[in-house]
C-alpha cells in the first residue's frame, strides 16, 4: 500500500507546441539581436509600454494620435521603439524562414498580415513553457488503451464498438479497462504533474508546413499553401548547444492505495504498472511512426527529409532498449490523428456518405521547417526515476 513515486524527465526530440488558442501579431513582438548576433523574437507587454510613457507628454501624444487614427503599422513601430527589457515577457530563437516571412510582411498592417504567431502555453505571468500533466497523461492513456485493445479485440468482440462512430468511444474504454464510471477508472490512480522547462534557450519560433509525399517526384513536398507560424519548445534535434538544458521535469505518481482491491470503496478497476506503461508507449508510438515513415518519408530523396530518417533511428533505439526506464510519446498540437487514436488495424471509422468504407487517414503531414530540415512535431523521450518516499 502507498504510492509509487517517480521523477518524470521529459526531453523533446523534435519540437512541441501546446497552444493557448491565442495568436500574436507584430503589435505584441519584435525582432532583436542577441550579443552573439543571433536573431531573437521578443514578446513585450504593450500595457507596460503605455504605462511607462504616461508621464512623457510628447510620447503619449504620439501614441494617442496613432490610436485615434487607427494606424496599426505606426502603432507597431511605436511599441518596438519604446519597449525595453523591462517590458519583455519572454524570447525565442528564430528560424531563417520565420525571419523571411517577418521581413516580407513588416510593412503591412500588423492585424492583416501573415506574420501572426500561434502562442505557446505558459502559466499566467510565467516566462517558461509548460507541457501540462493532462497532455502527458492523455498520450499515455492512448497508448495503453491501444495495447489493451490489441490483446482483447477478438476475445471481447470489441469490433462491434470500433466499427461505430465516435459516440461509442467511452464504451470501448470502459470495456477495455473494466470500469463503470470515473470513480473506478484505473487511470485515476496515475497522477502526473505539469512539466516545466527553463525559459532561456529552450524556445523557438518558426514555420509549420503541410506536406505530402509525391511518388512521381519521389519527394515530400509542400501540399498546398497551408502554413502557420508558431512558437515551440525546442528538441535536441534542433539545438547544438549542449550548455542549454532542454529537459523538463515533473512528478509521476501511481497511487497504489487506489489499486488495492482490499479497499473496495476506493479501488479502481485494475492496477496499471509502470513497466506496462513504458511497454505500451514504446510499442504504440514506434509502430505508428514506422507506418508514417514508410508512407511519407522513406522513399523521399529530397534533403529536407534527412533529419526524419535520423529521427526514426533515434525513436527505434529508445523504444527497443531492454529493461529500460525510458519511453517515447507524441504530444501537443500537429501530432497527427493516428497518434491520438487506435492503430490502423484496430481503427474502423466510417464516412457518413460512404458506408462500408474506411475513412482515409493521414494523406498529408504537418512538419516544422528547421532551417531546411522537416521535423514532425511532438516527439519526446521520457524517463522515469524512482524517488524515495
Amino acid at each position: 500500500m502507498g504510492k509509487e513515486l517517480y521523477k518524470l524527465t521529459v526531453e523533446p526530440i523534435t519540437c512541441v507546441h501546446i497552444g493557448t488558442g491565442e495568436r500574436l501579431t507584430p503589435l505584441d513582438y519584435k525582432i532583436a539581436l542577441s550579443k552573439t548576433g543571433r536573431r531573437l523574437y521578443v514578446t513585450f507587454s504593450s500595457d507596460s509600454v503605455i504605462k511607462k510613457i504616461t508621464n512623457d507628454s510628447q510620447k503619449f501624444s504620439e501614441f494617442d494620435k496613432l490610436s485615434s487614427l487607427g494606424d496599426m503599422k505606426g502603432m507597431a513601430a511605436f511599441f518596438h521603439k519604446n519597449s525595453s527589457n523591462d517590458d519583455m515577457n519572454y524570447m525565442c530563437h528564430c528560424t531563417k524562414e520565420f525571419i523571411r516571412v517577418y521581413e516580407a510582411n513588416k510593412e503591412k498592417d500588423p492585424l492583416q498580415n501573415a506574420a501572426e504567431v500561434f502562442q505557446m502555453y505558459r502559466p499566467e505571468g510565467g516566462r517558461s513553457p509548460v507541457i501540462p500533466g493532462s497532455s502527458l497523461k492523455g498520450s499515455i492513456r492512448t497508448a495503453f488503451l491501444n495495447g489493451e485493445l490489441k490483446k482483447s479485440f477478438e476475445k471481447y468482440e470489441l469490433r462491434r464498438f470500433v466499427t461505430e462512430r465516435g459516440e461509442k468511444e467511452q464504451q470501448i474504454q470502459k470495456e477495455l479497462l473494466k470500469f463503470t464510471d470515473a470513480k473506478n477508472d484505473p487511470f485515476r490512480a496515475l497522477q502526473i504533474g505539469d512539466c516545466i522547462f527553463e525559459g532561456k534557450g529552450t524556445q523557438c519560433v518558426g514555420m509549420i508546413k503541410n506536406v505530402k509525399y509525391d511518388s512521381q517526384k519521389q519527394e515530400t513536398v509542400p501540399y498546398n499553401s497551408s502554413q502557420v507560424l508558431s512558437e515551440v519548445i525546442k528538441g535536441y534535434f534542433m539545438e547544438n548547444d549542449t550548455e542549454i538544458n532542454l529537459c523538463g521535469e515533473s512528478s509521476f505518481v501511481i497511487n497504489s492505495d487506489l489499486s488495492d482491491v482490499r479497499l473496495p470503496q476506493k479501488a479502481v478497476s485494475k492496477k496499471i504498472a509502470m513497466q506496462d506503461i513504458i511497454k505500451a508507449c514504446n510499442d504504440f508510438y514506434l509502430t505508428e511512426f514506422e507506418n508514417e515513415y514508410r508512407k511519407h518519408y522513406k522513399e523521399a530523396t529530397n534533403s529536407e527529409c534527412d533529419a526524419i530518417t535520423n529521427l526514426y533511428k533515434e525513436l527505434k533505439s529508445i523504444a527497443t532498449k531492454s529493461a529500460s526506464n525510458e519511453f517515447i510519446i507524441r504530444v501537443g498540437r500537429w501530432s497527427q490523428v493516428e497518434f491520438v487514436t487506435y492503430e490502423n488495424d484496430l481503427r474502423y471509422p466510417r464516412t457518413p456518405s460512404k458506408k462500408g468504407r474506411k475513412m482515409p487517414y493521414g494523406t498529408t503531414r504537418w512538419v516544422f521547417n528547421n532551417d531546411g530540415q522537416y521535423l514532425p512535431l511532438g516527439w519526446c523521450k521520457c524517463k522515469l526515476t524512482p524517488m524515495e518516499k
